[in-house]
């Protein structure tokens, strides 16, 4: 009974010294392989690399995989007259926008896939006190392009959350 109590050790334990991230082919196995969104194969994912040491002093460089940066934008802010938030279409919406502002601001031509997907989410925005929660189009994105979305959009990065 004193062993259900007691709270279990975490089971590995790093002491972060830095962090950065690259992008690399998908491992079928560990990585997401397939985006519904775009309807084919991934052709690269994010891997955030983790460099510190554990209690004991061992070195480390932990690879993690499956993050994908993502950010949120209040559906109020959103302007789209022929859809309503919740529609499935709604974010397909959003997303495909989004990837087509984003190949025209870059190279036209390119085949690089910059959104992974969107969902609707409900939460209370970040900063202020705010009693109840709102719809959010929560955006996915395939790799390093959270800086060109947000100057794309004109977004202050800490106007609203974002990972990355």
């Amino acid at each position: 009974m004193a062993d259900s109590q007691s709270p279990t050790p975490p089971v590995f334990s790093v002491r972060i010294v830095s962090i950065d991230y690259y992008t690399a082919p998908p491992i079928p196995s560990v990585d997401i392989c397939y985006s519904s969104f775009q309807g084919g194969k991934v052709k690269e994912v994010p891997v955030i690399r983790v460099y510190g040491s554990t209690p004991a002093g061992q070195k480390t460089c932990l690879h993690i995989h499956g993050a994908f940066p993502y950010f949120y934008v209040p559906c109020s802010d959103i302007l789209i007259s022929s859809n309503k938030p919740g529609d499935a279409s709604y974010t397909d919406t959003i997303a495909l926008a989004l990837e087509k502002a984003l190949k025209l601001k870059g190279n036209a031509g390119s085949k690089r896939q910059h959104v992974h997907g969107c969902s609707l989410v409900r939460a209370k925005r970040f900063y202020g006190y705010h009693s109840s929660e709102e719809l959010f189009v929560k955006i996915y994105l395939e790799g390093q392009f959270l800086a060109k979305v947000c100057s794309l959009m004109n977004l202050i990065f800490l106007s609203f959350s974002s990972f990355w």
